[in-house]
């Protein structure tokens, strides 16, 4: 009943998150498929149909070195979308630990990480995870180190408001008064009690880290050859997008529904009925 409630609202249906369930189901479909399946190698290549215009065995066509860009959506949306929960995950743990210690303590240590953490935020993450790529090399270990040591912050800003505002209700001053410790009041009482704004900042950050890796590996300096990821099969596509615009179609769209299927299901209104 629960799950059918996050899908209704006063008995009438929100259609933004039944478009964006239907999204993500046909995005985490198509890459776990392509964990197991594919219907041809997708680093096989083949001279004899370099660029080929989709058919029926190639449905999406073929890349310029001859393979099937299928296969290579299914195999390298995996790749991205593993990148993306790892970047959220990274993030998440140590936006958590920041944001729940500053927000439930305060004091000095809270304004001087606070600082260091608006800081950090203020520059582009895309610059400084070129600086970091720069330092330790290029490759998707990097590139999920570099991103999600910089989706901490965020993650950080998003708890500690929760925490400021929840340490000062009543439960959890009965809790004190019960005698429980502050890690067990931190992460036991008020926690769970800001797991909807939690919600919304996962949703957005795994959005921007899929498109940080696209963005990262587009400029090779995320997932390298021969793996592929969508952000890799744009950048080989980009110069045929006129000869053969398909080898860009396919990532482009493998990622615009991820997105959009995401976004969808992390917004809280649903139809407007007048």
């Amino acid at each position: 009943m629960r799950v059918v409630g996050w899908f209704k609202k006063d008995g009438k249906w929100k259609v933004n998150r039944m478009i964006g369930l239907f999204l993500v189901a046909v995005a985490v479909a198509i890459s776990l498929t392509g964990c197991f399946f594919t219907p041809y190698d997708p680093n096989a290549i083949d001279a004899g149909l370099k660029n080929a215009a989709p058919s029926l065995s190639h449905l999406f066509g073929t890349d310029n070195f001859g393979r099937d860009v299928l296969s290579r959506v299914m195999k390298g949306a995996g790749t991205t979308f593993l990148v993306g929960l790892s970047v959220v995950t990274i993030g998440a743990v140590g936006g958590c630990l920041v944001g729940a210690f500053t927000g439930y303590f305060g004091g000095k240590a809270d304004l001087i990480l606070m600082r260091v953490n608006d800081a950090v935020a203020a520059i582009p993450s895309i610059l400084l995870a070129l600086v970091f790529v720069g330092v330790f090399g290029s490759g998707t270990v990097q590139l999920i180190c570099a991103l999600g040591i910089l989706f901490i912050p965020s993650f950080a800003r998003v708890v500690r408001s929760g925490f400021v505002v929840q340490k000062e209700l009543d439960y959890v001053k009965n809790a004190r008064l019960m005698g429980a410790g502050h890690l067990r009041i931190m992460f036991v009482h008020i926690l769970p009690n800001i797991k909807s704004s939690l919600y919304s900042a996962l949703a957005i950050g795994f959005n921007n880290a899929v498109l940080s890796e696209a963005a990262m590996s587009y400029l090779s300096l995320g997932v390298q050859p021969p793996d592929a990821s969508l952000g890799r099969m744009l950048s080989e596509a980009q110069p045929y997008i006129f000869r053969a615009p398909w080898n860009a179609v396919a990532p482009g769209l493998m990622i615009l529904i991820s997105v959009l299927g995401v976004g969808l299901l992390s917004l809280e209104g649903g139809e407007r009925h007048d």
